[in-house]
Parts: structure tokens; C-alpha cells; sequence
């Protein structure tokens, strides 16, 4: 007599022809997507899973593409890389061996550049907070700072004074735009404080005004911000130049969308569509007024764009397995990885690409959670995959900005990064282990249990 089965209710499975065959929709090819071959399961074999991976080649070509958006004659453009945006220091100098600069907002990033041999002339220190002795640190080194308030003027012409030398300076300038303008930062131009701001400078001789600086929001789906940014930056110029200054950079910031697909709550209304060279809009306002208007310069301008994840997110993939398999009542079917929002926090505005390497036949409507011992865990909801099983690898894409920055030390270890180079793939950051988590912790003698190791060995010294 045949074995009975647990009775399972009803229910529909969606079927995709395109999943048949030899061009299955999830059959992730090796280095798909990536400059590089590679597998995923040799590669989670060889390092550990979960794995993220960064792909050399796709991250200087995507440079070198987001640089020719931007460049046109008689502009001298600079990319200044966004550092908060993911400061792994492999990646850092990859950008910088493509001749970006270094955009930091605080003195640890600051003092990463330096440590990775930036010149100072090639760092923009931007933020609302810049401590005394990091403006001191700045200057001495030539970093341009842009301003952000009428006390940190005050501020920097001290450590300018304090070290005998002159600062560069720009000014952060925000203006009205939208439902939700971000006017927190820098000086308004719409209530003349950037006007203000420049009168002030032009009075202190130990500061040298270079930058007209506008950084609009951030993932900016809508290129028309860009064409008021440097719409009012020229104006800006206009009004430096009756002031005696001669600013000749135009620094417009980040924000400046990738191809990840924000969750509906955070996207246009219905939806956008980001296929193709979807930076042409941005260069194509940014450079026409900007042409049109050399002859308010002294020299040829400098155009700065500081971009973080229209540049990285396309270049680094995570790597995981499924570790759980279960039916959740009045879900359906559920998957658990070892990767979750301790490591992906970005799972939490973006429906991430997901795919695995096996191919593919029957595909299914499921949840995928993270391993943490949270409600909130959720990698994917409602995603169709193939009908995949404990111990299969799952592959998610577009990871590279605000994962690695914003990761929490939190249950889970962080796992290691693996750069895919000519030389074959390269640690670039081990995994963390759990000493490392408290290596900074100590347990007073007095508290220490019988039996209690921690403190005690060479691991936690």
C-alpha cells in the first residue's frame, strides 16, 4: 500500500513558458550581469555563505560611463565618488585608479582618503558636522569644504586662522522643488541666505570661494531637479562675480538614480521605467545651460558630480543559501536565507533582482525571509522562483550601495567581500567572526563567572 502524504489545500501556481528550455528566465548564467565569470556555489564553496561579491570590471566601466553622461567640450568634468555610499577601501581605490575623487562627509572618511593616497586637492568635504581640528586637517591638506551654515563660515575662517592658511570653500545651496524640498541643509536660495552667505565670504580674507555646491535629494527619478540645480547655481555665479569672487567650480551633487526597482511606497506614481542610458536626461540638462554660460567663468568651469549608487549598486551581488522551507498559513510558501536586513538593509525600500544558478522548470509564488529572529526579516515578498530547497544557492543583485555602510552587527556576523579581478577572485574583507563583534568590550574581574573565558584570551586582547 502506497505511503499517504499530508494532505495540502489547493492552490494555484503560476506556470511561465520563457522558464523552458535552454534560455530559462532563471538561469543565471555565470557572470551574467558581471564582467567576470564566476559561479556562485564554487565561489559560497570557497568563501562561506552568505558571500557578497564586487565585480572590478563592471565597477570601472560604470564609472567611465557615468563620466562620458556628463562630459562635453569646454567643461572639465570630475566624478567625486560618494564615500558613505560604500566605503570598502578595495572599491575606493579601484574608483580612484579611474581618476575619481573622494566626496566625504566626516573625519573618518576624510581620513580614509588620506589613508588611500588621495591628495587633498582631490577630497570634497561636505555634512553638516565638521569638528574644529577636521577643518584644520582639511585645509592643511587642500581639501575643498563646502559650507553648510553661517557658523561653520565662522568656524572654518578660525581654523584657517589657527593653521595660517587659506581655506577653499563652496557653499552649500538648497532651493524649492517638489512636495518635499531638502532645505535642511546648506543655505536657502529662495530666502537670499545664499546671497547672504556669499557677502560674508567675499569679507574674509582667509577664505577663497571655488564651489557653488547643490546636492537635491536622493535617488532622483526625475531629471528636471538637475536642470533648476544649475539653473540657480549660474545665477549664484552671477552674483559672486558682482561680489568680486570667482568661483569656477559647479558642484551638483548626488542623488542620481540606478536600475534597482524601488518598492511601489517609495516609486512615482505607477511606477518608472529605467532601461537603457537612464542618466542621458540628467547630462542632457546639466550640460546644455552649463555650456551655454562659460563666459561667466574666469576659466574653463569644473563640473562635479558626486555619485554613489547609480555607480556601485549594479556592481556588487550577494550570495546565499536557502536554509529553511515551510508553508505559512494564509501565505503560501516560504523560504529562509542566511542573508537578511542585517546585511541587506536596502531590502527595505528596494525589491531586489533575485535569481539562482540552477535553472529553472515549475516556478512559485513565495516569501523569502532572512535568518534573524525578527518579524521584519523579509529579503522578498511575493516573488516567483523556481522550486528551490533547502541548501540552494540564491543569488541577489544590486547590492553594492548602502549595504555594506548602513550593515548592523546585529545576531549574525557580516559576511566576507570577494572582489572578481584579472587575478581570479581576491578577499577584500573577511568574514567577521564572533570576537570581532566584541572586541572592544571588556567584562570587569569582579564579574567575571567561573568557567568564563571572555576577556581571557589573546582573541579579545
Amino acid at each position: 500500500m502506497a505511503k499517504r502524504l499530508p494532505y495540502e489545500p489547493p492552490r494555484i501556481e503560476q506556470l511561465q513558458a520563457a522558464t523552458v528550455g535552454k534560455h530559462r528566465l532563471f538561469d543565471l548564467q555565470p557572470g551574467e550581469g558581471f564582467e567576470e565569470p564566476h559561479d556562485p556555489q564554487t565561489l559560497m564553496q570557497q568563501f562561506g555563505s552568505p558571500l557578497f561579491v564586487l565585480s572590478e570590471g563592471a565597477l570601472r566601466a560604470r564609472l567611465r560611463g557615468f563620466r562620458d553622461t556628463f562630459s562635453a567640450p569646454g567643461i572639465q568634468t570630475v566624478v567625486a565618488y560618494s564615500y558613505k555610499t560604500n566605503y570598502l577601501p578595495a572599491l575606493c581605490s579601484i574608483l580612484h585608479e579611474e581618476g575619481a575623487w573622494a566626496e566625504v562627509v566626516s573625519g573618518m572618511e576624510f581620513d580614509l582618503a588620506r589613508a588611500l593616497g588621495r591628495p587633498g586637492a582631490e577630497i570634497i568635504f561636505n555634512g553638516p558636522y565638521k569638528r574644529l581640528e577636521e577643518l584644520e586637517r582639511a585645509i592643511s591638506a587642500g581639501a575643498l569644504v563646502n559650507l553648510d551654515g553661517f557658523d561653520e563660515i565662522e568656524r572654518i575662517a578660525q581654523a584657517a586662522r589657527n593653521i595660517g592658511q587659506t581655506a577653499r570653500v563652496g557653499i552649500r545651496v538648497n532651493f524649492k522643488y517638489g512636495a518635499k524640498p531638502w532645505t535642511r541643509f546648506g543655505f536657502s536660495y529662495d530666502e537670499q541666505e545664499a546671497r547672504k552667505a556669499l557677502e560674508r565670504i567675499a569679507d574674509l580674507p582667509e577664505l577663497r570661494l571655488e564651489a557653488l555646491h547643490n546636492h537635491s535629494g536622493t535617488f532622483q527619478l526625475d531629471h528636471k531637479i538637475y536642470a533648476r540645480a544649475i539653473e540657480v547655481l549660474l545665477d549664484l555665479q552671477k552674483q559672486a562675480r558682482e561680489l568680486g569672487l570667482s568661483p569656477y567650480i559647479i558642484d551638483l551633487g548626488g542623488g542620481y538614480p540606478s536600475s534597482n526597482r524601488l518598492k511601489p511606497e517609495f516609486d512615482l506614481p505607477g511606477g518608472s521605467t529605467r532601461g537603457g542610458n537612464l542618466l542621458a536626461p540628467f547630462g542632457e540638462a546639466v550640460l546644455r545651460p552649463l555650456q551655454a554660460a562659460l563666459d561667466l567663468f574666469e576659466r574653463p568651469p569644473i563640473l562635479v558630480l558626486e555619485p554613489g549608487r547609480s555607480v556601485v549598486d549594479a556592481c556588487m551581488r550577494l550570495l546565499c543559501s536557502v536554509v529553511s522551507e515551510k508553508r505559512i498559513a494564509g501565505r503560501g510558501r516560504a523560504l529562509v536565507v542566511d542573508a537578511g536586513v542585517n546585511i541587506l538593509p536596502t531590502a527595505y525600500w528596494y525589491d531586489h533582482p533575485l535569481d539562482t544558478p540552477l535553472g529553472a522548470g515549475r516556478t512559485e509564488n513565495v516569501d523569502v525571509f532572512g535568518p534573524l529572529c525578527m518579524q521584519i526579516d523579509v529579503v522578498r515578498e511575493n516573488v516567483m522562483l523556481p522550486d528551490l530547497h533547502t541548501g540552494d544557492p540564491l543569488v541577489i543583485d544590486n547590492v553594492g550601495a548602502y549595504t555594506l555602510t548602513q550593515s548592523m552587527q546585529f545576531i549574525q556576523p557580516r559576511p566576507a567581500v570577494v572582489l572578481l579581478g584579472p587575478d581570479g577572485p581576491e578577499v577584500i574583507r573577511r568574514a567577521e567572526r564572533w570576537q570581532d563583534i566584541f572586541a572592544m568590550d571588556s567584562v570587569p574581574q569582579r564579574l567575571r563567572q567561573p568557567g568564563g573565558t571572555f576577556g581571557a584570551g589573546p582573541e579579545l586582547a
